[in-house]
């Protein structure tokens, strides 16, 4: 689903503040915040796409990933 009426910049400040939003309240939890609600009917794909921009944007490789999530444990 494409949402013309946003530019490419207003969807990258709204992915921002989520992706800030989510950090904030799942830091804040001993149980994992579920990332979506459910029946959101977000894809596999929608989610490794977005996942793939996120780790490009902010310099982190896959393995990288891994090794913080084995020694954070989550």
């Amino acid at each position: 689903m494409s949402s013309p009426e946003l530019s490419d910049s207003e969807v990258q400040a709204l992915l921002a503040r989520a992706v800030k939003l989510y950090a904030e309240r799942a830091a804040t939890r001993e149980a994992p915040l579920p990332a979506f609600p459910e029946g959101a009917d977000v894809t596999a794909t929608d989610a490794v796409v977005t996942t793939t921009a996120i780790l490009k944007a902010v310099n982190v490789q896959l393995f990288e990933l891994g090794m913080w999530q084995a020694w954070s444990g989550h």
